[in-house]
This record gives C-alpha cells, sequence and structure tokens, in this order.
C-alpha cells in the first residue's frame, strides 16, 4: 500500500484497487508483531477518514436535493404565477418566459425563448422600446413603459400592456413584468389614468386576490417598505409585519372587513433592511358581480415622523405644565424677594448720604487719577494722584478747556479727551478711551483715559478715570521689537530649512540616485543573462529588480517631499506639478488659475519658495481634513503684490478649529506670510460652502500691470 491512489476517472480508481488487491493476494515475507500493530493502526485510521468521507458526501448530497427542491419550487412559483415574466439579454432575446407570458404573446415557450421581445412589439413603437430597453441596462434603475402590441392574427390589432423592468446584476438580463391593459378604448383610458395615479400618489398601494396574495404594487410600496414589485407579488401581505401585532389584532381586523365592509387603523410594519416603521393603513374589499369577494386594496402611508411627533407634543405639553407650575413658584419668590428688596432700598437711602462721603475719601486714596465732572464739563472733584500728576489745581477749572489749550498734551490727545467727554455727555456715547501722552516734569508719561457716567440719582457726573501706562507701553514697544525679531528669525530658518532641504535633496539625487541608477543597470544585464540559462535566478533577479525600482520610485519621492525638482524650472511649473500631484493622490478635482502669466517674472526666489510651500501645506489641509470634492487655486498680481486665493467646497474650518493649538499648518503659512511683510485671512468661498485662503505678498521693482490673460490647468 505504498502507492497512493489517484484523483482521476472511476475507471482509474478501479484499476489501482484491482492492482493493490492482486499485491495483497501475493505471499508476504512474515511481519514482526511491531508491523503488525502498524498496519492495524493506518487500517484504523485510513477507516475512519472513509466514514468521515462519506458522512461529508451524505452531507452534500442532503444539501443538493434541498437546493434542487428550492429551485423546483421557485421554478413552479414562476412558472404559474398569475402575471407575465420576461428575462431579456442585452439585446433583447427572450432568455427566459413563464406561461403567463406565452399566453400573453400567444406563442409556445419553445417559439419564444431565443427571439427578440421587440418582434411583438408594434412597428410604431419599437423604437421606444429600444430606448426603454437600453435605459435599463444603462442606469440599472427601474423603468416603466406603455406599448401596444404586434397585430394579431386575421388582423385584430394588439393590445396596450404595461412593461416594468429592472436590471438583474446577478444575470446579467433585464426583468420585465408586463400587464395586459386590454383592447377596450375606455378600460384603456381608465388604466392608464389608473397606473398614472398609483405611480405618483405618495400612498402605498398594493392589490391582493380573493386568496390574499400581492398581485400589484406601486412604487410608493417600494419607496416605503424598500421591497421590489417582484419581490412582493405572490406573497401574503403577512410578511410585512414580522410578528409585531398579536393573532388577535388580524382577527379583529378580518372581522371588521367582512362584517362593516372595510378597515382602518395603524399598524407597525417592518421595511426590506429590518427597521420598523409605524403606517396607517385602510383595506377595502372589492367584489365580483356575483357579490363574493375578488381582491382587496390595500392603501398606507408612513406616518412614523408623524407618531414621533405626537409623542414630542404630549412631552412638550407636559413640560410646559410643569415649566408653569415651576414659573408660578419663582414669582411667588419673585414678590417675596421684591418686597425685601424695597426694604433693603429704603435702608440704602440712608446709607446713601455716608457713600458719598465715603466715595470722595475712596477716590483719594486710589492710585489711578480720577477727576469727577459736572454737565457742563466743569472739575467737581479731583483726587490726590491727580493732584500729585499736573500740580495745583485752580478752583473751578473748566476741565475741557484745559485739555484743548493746555500745551503738555501730545500730538492734540487732549482735544480727542474732549470731544469724547462731550459725547459722553451728551449721550451719543456710553463711554470713552483714549491711550495719550502727556508731558511732565519729570518727563513725558503714556496714561490711559476712561470716561463714563456715573450712575445714581441727582444731576449729571462724569468720571474720569486715568491710569499710568508707561511701563505697559515701554514693554509692549520691546514686545513688538521682540516679535520682529522672531519673524526675522522664522524667516531665517525657513530659508536655511529650504536650503538645507535643496542641499539633501541634490545628495540623494547626486550619490544615491545614482547608485541605484547603476545598480539596476547591473541587475538588469545580469537578467538579460540569467533568462535562458538560468531560469529560477532570474525569477530572483527579476525580484531583486523590483525591489531596485520600488527604492528608485522612494528615492524619488524623497526627493520631491523634500525639495521638488519642478522648482528649478520656476514657480508656475513647480506649482502644476503639486497640482497635478495633489489630483493623483487625492481624487479630488483641482484648478488652477493664473492670471498674468508674467507675474512670476516679478517675483524673488524667496517669496517662490514661500507661495509654492503655501499652496503645498493648504492641498495637504484639504486631503486631510475638507472633505471635499473641487479646489481651485487663484494667483495673479497687480503694481504692487501678488495674490493667492485657495478655495474647496469641503467642510470649512470653524473660528474656534483656527484658534487649536494643534493647527500649525495656518501659522505656519500666516508666519510665512507676515514674515515677508504681507496679510493673510481665512474666510467662506462666494458659494457659501468650504474654506477658503487669501493672502498678498506685496512686490518689489514691479511697474504697471500687464493685460489680464487667463491659464486654466486641470
Amino acid at each position: 500500500m505504498s502507492e497512493p491512489f489517484d484523483g482521476g476517472a472511476p475507471a482509474r480508481l478501479r484499476e489501482q484497487a484491482e492492482q493493490l488487491a492482486a499485491e495483497q493476494r501475493q505471499p508476504a515475507p512474515p511481519l514482526s508483531n511491531e508491523e503488525l500493530m502498524r498496519q492495524m493502526h493506518e487500517l484504523q485510521v485510513s477507516q475512519i477518514e472513509l466514514e468521515m468521507q462519506n458522512a461529508a458526501l451524505a452531507e452534500l448530497e442532503q444539501l443538493k436535493n434541498e437546493f434542487e427542491s428550492s429551485r423546483d419550487r421557485y421554478a413552479q412559483l414562476y412558472e404559474q404565477a398569475p402575471v407575465s415574466y420576461f428575462s431579456l439579454a442585452r439585446e433583447g432575446v427572450i432568455t427566459r418566459a413563464n406561461e403567463a407570458a406565452c399566453g400573453l404573446l400567444r406563442r409556445d415557450k419553445d417559439r419564444l425563448l431565443g427571439r427578440r421581445f421587440e418582434q411583438f412589439i408594434a412597428a410604431q413603437a419599437q423604437g421606444g422600446f429600444r430606448r426603454f430597453l437600453d435605459a435599463v441596462f444603462a442606469s440599472g434603475a427601474r423603468q416603466v413603459l406603455e406599448a401596444q402590441l404586434f397585430e394579431g392574427e386575421a388582423g385584430r390589432a394588439g393590445g396596450m400592456v404595461r412593461i416594468e423592468a429592472n436590471y438583474d446584476a446577478d444575470s446579467a438580463t433585464a426583468r420585465m413584468l408586463v400587464t395586459d391593459l386590454g383592447d377596450e378604448h375606455v378600460r384603456e383610458s381608465a388604466l392608464r389614468r389608473a397606473f398614472v395615479i398609483l405611480d405618483t400618489i405618495r400612498e402605498g398601494v398594493l392589490v391582493t386576490d380573493g386568496g390574499n396574495r400581492i398581485i400589484s404594487v406601486n412604487p410608493a410600496f417600494t419607496a416605503i417598505t424598500g421591497y421590489q414589485a417582484e419581490e412582493a407579488i405572490g406573497r401574503d401581505p403577512s410578511f410585512l409585519g414580522g410578528g409585531t401585532h398579536l393573532p388577535q389584532f388580524y382577527e379583529a381586523m378580518w372581522r371588521s372587513l367582512h362584517q362593516a365592509g372595510s378597515w382602518y387603523g395603524e399598524l407597525v410594519n417592518r421595511r426590506k433592511n429590518g427597521e420598523r416603521f409605524v403606517e396607517s393603513l385602510s383595506i377595502t374589499p372589492m367584489r365580483a358581480p356575483d357579490g363574493a369577494i375578488s381582491h382587496f386594496v390595500g392603501v398606507f402611508s408612513d406616518i412614523t415622523e408623524r407618531k414621533l411627533a405626537e409623542a414630542a407634543l404630549r412631552e412638550l405639553h407636559r413640560e410646559l405644565d410643569q415649566r408653569v407650575i415651576d414659573r408660578t413658584a419663582e414669582l411667588v419668590r419673585a414678590n417675596q424677594h421684591l418686597q425685601l428688596e424695597v426694604q433693603q432700598r429704603e435702608r440704602a437711602q440712608e446709607a446713601l448720604r455716608d457713600a458719598e462721603r465715603f466715595f470722595h475719601a475712596t477716590i483719594d486714596s486710589l492710585t489711578d487719577r480720577v477727576l469727577v465732572l459736572d454737565q457742563a464739563g466743569r472739575l467737581v472733584h479731583a483726587n490726590q494722584a491727580c493732584l500729585a500728576f499736573v500740580g495745583q489745581i485752580p478752583r473751578p477749572l473748566q476741565y475741557l478747556e484745559f485739555c484743548e489749550t493746555d500745551p503738555r498734551w501730545q500730538r492734540s490727545a487732549g482735544r480727542e479727551l474732549a470731544a469724547g467727554i462731550r459725547a459722553v455727555i451728551a449721550g451719543n456715547a456710553d463711554a470713552f478711551a483714549l491711550e495719550y501722552e502727556f508731558a511732565t516734569r519729570a518727563g513725558p508719561r503714556w496714561s490711559q483715559a476712561r470716561v463714563s457716567r456715573f450712575l445714581g440719582e441727582g444731576p449729571l457726573r462724569v468720571v474720569v478715570a486715568q491710569t499710568d501706562i508707561t511701563e505697559r507701553m515701554l514693554m509692549d514697544g520691546a514686545l513688538r521689537q521682540s516679535h520682529a525679531q522672531l519673524r526675522q528669525l522664522a524667516l531665517h530658518l525657513e530659508t536655511a530649512k529650504e536650503d538645507e532641504r535643496k542641499r539633501i535633496s541634490r545628495d540623494i539625487h547626486d550619490e544615491l540616485g545614482q547608485n541605484l541608477l547603476a545598480l539596476r543597470i547591473d541587475i538588469s544585464m545580469l537578467s538579460a543573462r540569467t533568462e535562458s540559462s538560468h531560469p529560477r535566478l532570474h525569477r530572483r533577479v527579476g525580484a531583486v529588480l523590483s525591489n531596485v525600482d520600488t527604492t528608485i520610485k522612494s528615492v524619488r519621492g524623497i526627493m520631491n517631499e523634500l525639495r521638488p525638482m519642478a522648482l528649478d524650472l520656476g514657480l508656475q511649473a513647480a506649482i502644476e506639478w503639486q497640482v497635478g500631484d495633489f489630483r493623483k493622490r487625492s481624487g479630488v478635482a483641482c484648478r488652477l488659475l493664473i492670471r498674468d502669466e508674467a507675474l512670476f517674472a516679478a517675483i524673488a526666489s524667496q517669496v517662490e519658495i514661500v507661495l509654492f510651500r503655501i499652496v503645498q501645506e493648504a492641498l495637504s489641509n484639504v486631503m486631510r481634513h475638507a472633505q471635499a470634492s473641487q479646489v481651485e487655486i487663484e494667483l495673479s498680481s497687480d503694481a504692487c503684490a501678488v495674490y493667492l486665493a485657495i478655495s474647496d467646497n469641503g467642510v470649512g474650518i470653524t473660528p474656534l478649529q483656527q484658534r487649536k493649538k494643534q493647527c500649525f499648518g495656518l501659522i505656519g503659512i500666516a508666519e510665512r506670510v507676515t514674515a515677508l511683510g504681507g496679510q493673510f485671512e481665512v474666510g467662506v468661498p462666494p458659494s457659501g460652502a468650504g474654506c477658503r485662503l487669501a493672502l498678498q505678498i506685496p512686490l518689489q521693482g514691479r511697474s504697471g500691470r500687464a493685460p489680464d490673460t487667463e491659464i486654466a490647468v486641470g
């Protein structure tokens, strides 16, 4: 038993079995006990394997029988269905038809299969049917057509039929449901109107026969339940329920139908995807001339949203009632609180006179300079800090006149302060603030004046509070100088980083690129030499050559990430390369608009690098965050500046997102633009959706503006 069995035909297996049996009948040398035990063990294992294979074969046979039985039941339902079913290949040839279809066309099945369905359509309607069939295969969506059949025998005109078709992707055929609309003019018009109404109304309609089997549904039925017409026709409508109601519910429904002649109510059904929905259903039986029920017509609509709204409305009424109760209690408490406030106000009037004296004492103790003016702008009170700042103040002093005439006010600050005080006195402004410089014996000092009305009873009073901000102004100047230095340092770092990227990119290109190219040439020569003499080695060499190609591609990608070679060809070529690379990697439509192509001649190399990096960073942000389908980059200039705008139709960016600490991309763009003396802003495109980055960088040495020309890339 040392030879393995073949996996060939049964005849071959039979020959091998006969050969093995003959070998076993030959006298064998005596075997030891150990060999006998081993062979017995192998026989037992083989027997178990055969039993397992027999069990598997029996299970497969059972599955095959069940499949064939299910297929036979489906075929029987298909053949005996009361409606006409056809299956058409793409060229319009009938590949399948049931008995009702044969009866409709008055042909045996063997005379239908293989023939074009178009042959049974009247000549004047064949063109429309071809367009209808092309639309089914092109869109895959459900299509409806009414057409007249070809004239029958003995000169009888063919009747009108209604064809509903959809595309079956599994069999690559168009499945058609054909309904006979009859020959009589009145019936034809009535049926057409009925079908138009059923196809356009928003309520779902299903029609069942006397045995409660669905024979017709409208498109709204499919839209609400998710079941196509061919999935519902022939089934009992109870398949929509999914066990959501008790049997007593349906028993009461049938009693009402037979006793009252109709039934109306609400019930919960399931869509095809398993989702539950609430429907308002009206069922009306249709009777034959002999009085027997021949059909049932059910009209229903999805009222899930209305039921949810009613529940929400009930909850809202409950909340409103509770709010009324709570508000009433709050008003009672507020009334009690108001009475307490009245008592407190009476006590406050008693303390007001003491508070006025306390006020003067308090402002005298403040380090800020405080002045109180009357309605005419005359000084009513000045604290000690104010007297120490300007010296002795004569009484009465017209403070507005002092502001407008005293020469110690620098850069007309006194007149500006006087105008602000007059606006507050006249009620044109509630408050006024001003930072000004004032000359004193100790040197010029900076102050901040805040003018406001004194909110109290009695004559109008205006309070002018002045705070010494000299130290703050000195610190602000130092801070601005520090910011300028930081921007210069950032610009220097960016320049150094670009130079380093350029150097590394060129080193990689000159050293690693050449080495890889030489290595690829050697491997290619080795591959050519081993192609016929060493196939196995040739395959290994091919794999190594593929790895070298991948490495060369990766090196090119690294060089492009560090510094694209297109930058050496100019800013226009670099941006066009970046747009093409972005479109290829992201699949997002990207359009580049260049207005006045001559602008590239006026852009310095440093500005070119900044513009390219801004475009690179913006496109990277679009690909990672924007979820956009379209991007537009516009580059233009005038005599003073170059302008760049990058717009997308994505989700946009909120001001809160712009202030995130991790928003380094926008921060880097803003710093680059500011370092070159430009302006940068983030907004929304004119379309109202998405994000728009706009910036301008001043140009030097540009005179005049060339006529506008537009170059569109993409």
